[in-house]
């Protein structure tokens, strides 16, 4: 980005405010593609719903004993790791709350999770949006993934709804996601592209194991790799039933598939989204057993993850 010569003049005592400005225009130029290929374990990251009976705090704590740097934050009504009716109420002592638990448990922030835009009255869903924007630009998380609206929905408010709160990130510096998954808008591929082709700067979280579970059974989706800026993975089949697995089990090629993503440029991270309580499988065991593998993995080359190289 070419910043005009008047915009960078040094005044005596103005250092600081055009070292801010250089900064805010590389941050909104967004993050630059590494000449070298990516190592996929510096980007490991897991989903706080892998520990979502317990509190914030040891959450956290317990994502960080599974050698995770990084942590996807649930907002989601029904795993408040940041409770966001708290954060409406008192945005600077939820906010400081979090950052606490974070600092405590040595995570950075990859990213908020949250609920459909269509769960409540969408004035009320709109200050909450607005606030958890105020809180990933705090925390520097890299974007906000929504639960998509339900694929019964009227699409013409989905995407109305959709495209104000796609402003309400830019205008923040948040990039905004819509996950792919059953029973939402986004349980086709084509259905998840259309919606963001409605709603410009609208970007996806993949999680491929609804793709497998849900009605697309295992279809390519290899249109949608440009659109992906988030990731949500774990093993599963092709039924509700075993949309969870233990990792190493399944059709899923997540090798592949990461090489896929890193050919096409995909800048974010690799986020175990394990849940805990879900069925019987152990969420922070797969998680972990999740990381590892990515510790053998590479954009060129790596062991297949299915069937065949189950361990």
């Amino acid at each position: 980005m070419r910043i005009p010569r008047r915009f960078v003049r040094i005044r005596p005592g103005r250092v600081a405010w055009a070292g801010a400005l250089l900064l805010g225009a590389v941050v909104a130029a967004g993050p630059a593609r590494p000449a070298l290929p990516r190592r996929p374990a510096d980007f490991a990251a897991c989903s706080s719903l892998a520990a979502r009976s317990l509190s914030t705090e040891a959450a956290l704590q317990a994502l960080a004993n599974l050698g995770f740097k990084w942590v996807e934050l649930s907002c989601l009504t029904w795993a408040p790791h940041v409770s966001v009716t708290n954060l409406v109420a008192d945005f600077a002592a939820e906010a400081a709350r979090v950052e606490r638990a974070l600092r405590a448990a040595g995570l950075g922030t990859s990213s908020l999770v949250f609920d459909p835009p269509d769960a409540r009255p969408f004035p009320q869903y709109r200050e909450e949006f607005a606030a958890l924007v105020r809180l990933a630009a705090r925390l520097r998380a890299r974007h906000i993934n929504l639960m998509a609206p339900a694929a019964g929905s009227d699409r013409a408010e989905a995407v109305a709804r959709l495209r104000a709160l796609q402003a309400l990130a830019g205008d923040g510096g948040v990039i905004l996601t819509v996950e792919t998954h059953v029973g939402q808008i986004t349980e086709r591929p084509a259905d998840a592209r259309w919606l963001c082709e409605q709603v410009p700067g609208l970007r996806l979280t993949l999680d491929p194991s609804h793709y497998y579970a849900g009605p697309h059974q295992g279809g390519p989706f290899d249109e949608l790799l440009p659109l992906v800026e988030g990731t949500g993975f774990r093993a599963g089949a092709m039924t509700w039933d075993s949309i969870q697995l233990p990792w190493g089990e399944g059709p899923i090629d997540f090798a592949g598939l990461v090489r896929q993503l890193e050919a096409v440029g995909y800048c974010g991270f690799y986020t175990a989204e394990y849940i805990e309580g879900f069925n019987a499988v152990d969420a922070r065991a797969q998680a972990r057993r999740f990381r590892q593998w990515l510790e053998t993995l590479s954009p060129a080359s790596g062991p297949r993850q299915g069937r065949t190289a189950r361990r």
